[in-house]
């Protein structure tokens, strides 16, 4: 009389296989979907920068600013003044972008702090832009690569145009249209 032996599992050599072949099947086909993308980590357009910060505030209920320094080519993202160690391109080293605030009759140069990184780094800001919790935004005209921008509105794009006179009259249009109010 032969014992039979029956087996009731699976050794150890095939559950090693089975595990290397869905690590390759997952490393082949996974890795085309995203999931949840960082905002930090889209390229971001000057037109579109207040609804891009808008677009994280929406996310963590915090005062998003971001400040670029020294040659423009690097920008801090913050939260509630924190840097957060993200960082996003906006100008080229070439051009660093001119900053102006309308005081409702003309525009005038801005001139930004420092910023401190920590209390042994200091940076030489080029520009600073904010997008507040209650929706609200700077209000700054930008000078860059012959454009003019006009980040005004939170809601919405960013205008543009072809010269810092032409940006002055629309907003000088406005103001007029907001006494006639």
């Amino acid at each position: 009389m032969s014992r039979r032996v029956t087996r009731s599992g699976f050794t150890l050599f095939e559950l090693l296989l089975v595990m290397l072949l869905l690590v390759i099947i997952y490393g082949l086909f996974m890795q085309n979907f995203v999931f949840e993308n960082d905002p930090y980590e889209e390229d971001v357009k000057l037109e579109r920068l207040n609804l891009y910060l808008l677009e994280s505030i929406s996310k963590r209920k915090a005062k998003v600013s971001l400040k670029c320094v020294e040659d423009c080519s690097e920008c801090h993202v913050l939260l509630d003044g924190i840097d957060t160690n993200k960082t996003i391109s906006l100008f080229d080293k070439e051009f660093e972008p001119t900053a102006y605030k309308y005081d409702g009759k003309r525009l005038d140069r801005i001139t930004y702090d420092d910023y401190y990184k920590d209390e042994y780094k200091r940076e030489k800001v080029c520009f600073d832009y904010s997008v507040y919790p209650n929706g609200s935004a700077d209000k700054v005209v930008l000078e860059y690569q012959n454009k003019v921008y006009l980040l005004e509105n939170y809601m919405e794009e960013g205008r543009v145009f072809a010269s810092l006179d032409e940006a002055s009259d629309y907003l000088d249009e406005k103001q007029l249209e907001a006494k006639g109010r």
